[in-house]
């Protein structure tokens, strides 16, 4: 007796990709030492996707207050950019305190600059109590949530793409 018989397989491969950045500012020139009130310092953030996938990115700016003494918002320090008031068009502030690239941000690409620089404040005098030795920190911290799988349009709003970041496990408290 002879059957007919067959057999047949089929592998799939697939490779896992990866999301990764790097954070540069690159016309920052270091520490600034002894400033002076008004002046402009040029602080540019910038994000790169060094990795494999496409993502969307979001920075946090911390110590623009540094300088704040009894609630005196005069004393903050001013983000600037193309020399007028504020952020990028390509950035948005959301309300958890981070700030948006509103693009996916494909393999190899950069984001603008968050800001161009950074204005100390004019108010600020040695009667503000602020010593001369202190040293003051604004701290900028990138983050990045693959693009892919969001199912989010191309010209996602700022709330969706925040919520994304939430669904990937990087909520506001990151």
């Amino acid at each position: 007796l002879a059957y007919f018989t067959d057999n047949d397989d089929a592998t799939n491969t697939f490779t896992v990709g990866n999301v990764q950045i790097d954070l540069t500012e690159p016309k920052w020139e270091g520490d600034a030492e002894d400033v002076y009130p008004g002046q402009v310092l040029d602080k540019d953030p910038t994000v790169e996707n060094t990795g494999a996938n496409p993502c969307y990115v979001r920075v946090k700016v911390e110590g623009l207050d540094c300088l704040v003494k009894d609630g005196d918002d005069t004393l903050k320090i001013a983000l600037k950019t193309d020399g007028e008031a504020g952020i990028s068009s390509d950035w948005a502030l959301h309300t958890d305190g981070y700030y948006y690239y509103t693009k996916v941000l494909e393999d190899g690409d950069t984001t603008d600059a968050l800001f161009d620089q950074i204005v100390i404040p004019t108010a600020l005098t040695n009667a503000d109590g602020k010593e001369h030795t202190e040293e003051y920190n604004i701290k900028v911290t990138a983050y990045a949530v693959q693009s892919e799988g969001s199912g989010l349009a191309a010209d996602a709003a700022v709330a969706e793409i925040a919520a994304w970041f939430t669904t990937c496990g990087m909520d506001a408290a990151v």
